[in-house]
Formats: structure tokens, sequence, C-alpha cells
């Protein structure tokens, strides 16, 4: 049985009124997508060949909370993945390095998708893994925001970056998206030019951490 295709949102308007749904806006979106890509031009060629990822990574996940948290939502960690949560709209955001975005294939994560990823996505329709003991009484403890994934690319001088639902999947990396919103498609500006090749093979630093009792 085929796999239903993806809802794909790329007219100015609608992708908008999608985004605020969400809680989102395209210029917010816009500019930790440009954070993202600065921040990889960054690595220089004697560095270690993830650098690139990695600091598109740390920069994107930074700009999405410094620019969420003042509006209510907060940090999560839940399963070991970094994300922000938006507990009134059920929304939970997951910045990721891909292989290329908004085009007519679903985007691959650059770096495989552990366990944790694979959880949160599977019950987000359901609820948190964990109940918070500081969550507010009013808040809807033991549930898992739907997750969204804010997936940015480097790809040749283009940026692009869309915001997109992701389906329960197996394996490392992402099957399908129930939804995906494209939000950006523009040159990379003279300051963001990459001396390095952008498609590092050591992953873009989305480690998932896993504790183990002794």
């Amino acid at each position: 049985m085929s796999k239903p295709q993806s809802v794909v949102v790329s007219d100015a308007w609608s992708i908008r009124q999608e985004l605020h749904a969400l809680g989102l806006t395209p210029e917010g979106v816009i500019d930790i997508a440009r954070q993202a890509a600065a921040a990889k031009a960054e690595a220089l060629a004697i560095d270690p060949c993830s650098t690139p990822g990695t600091f598109a990574y740390i920069r994107g996940v930074r700009a999405i909370r410094l620019m969420l948290l003042p509006e209510g939502w907060r940090v999560s960690r839940s399963g070991n993945v970094e994300s922000t949560v938006n507990d009134d709209l059920g929304v939970q955001l997951v910045f990721q390095n891909v292989d290329l975005a908004c085009d007519f294939r679903d985007p691959q994560a650059i770096s495989g998708k552990g366990a944790g990823a694979r959880k949160l996505v599977e019950f987000g329709k359901q609820g948190e893994l964990f109940e918070r003991a500081d969550a507010p009484a009013e808040k809807s403890l033991g549930v898992v925001p739907v997750v969204w994934v804010l997936c940015v690319s480097t790809e040749g001088k283009k940026l692009r970056a869309e915001v997109s639902c992701p389906d329960a999947f197996e394996g490392n990396q992402f099957d399908g998206f129930s939804k995906r919103i494209f939000v950006v498609n523009e040159d990379l500006g003279p300051g963001l030019h990459q001396n390095l090749p952008l498609s590092d093979g050591g992953g873009d630093g989305e480690v998932e951490v896993r504790i183990a009792k002794k």
C-alpha cells in the first residue's frame, strides 16, 4: 500500500497562516535559517569534518530558543532530543540539518536519527515522554506535543528551509512527512560563502546521549 503524499504549503499567504498556527512567523524562520547558515560558514578547512554541521546545529537551536522562550515556549530534552515546546499550541520544534529542503523529494537528515527521536515522533500525537514536576497545574502533563522539524539546507549557493511534520519512522532516517511548509529558498549572500564542501560526513552534532546505570 502506497504512503499518502505530503501536503505541501508553498504560497506566501498560506505559509504565513500555517506558521501562525504553530506559533511561528516566516520572518522568524528565515532569521533562524540564516543564522545557522552563517555559523556553518564559520568553519575552517582545518577543522574536523563535522564542524560545519555542528556549528549550524548549535546556532540553529540557540536561535530558536532565543526567539521563542520569551514567547512562553520552554526547553525540552525528553528522550535526549533537544527541542523547544509550546504547551498551549501542542507544538514541539526540533532543528535539523538536512541534505536538501524545499524539494520535490523529502529532506533527509544529515545525521541519522536515534531511538529518542523516533519515540518523540511516534508518541508526539499522544503526549510527552516524561511528566514535569515544574509544569503549571493547568498544563496537560504526560503529553508530548506534535513534533515539527525546522529543516535547513545549504546546497551549492542556495539556502533553503522548511517546517515539516514527520511521520512515524523506523530505522535512523525520516520516512515521510504529513505536511511540509516551504519557507526559505534564497541565494546565500557573500558573507555566507562556503569554503568547504557542504556535505560533511561527520554529522551535524546532534548527539543523543544514552545514560546507563552502573
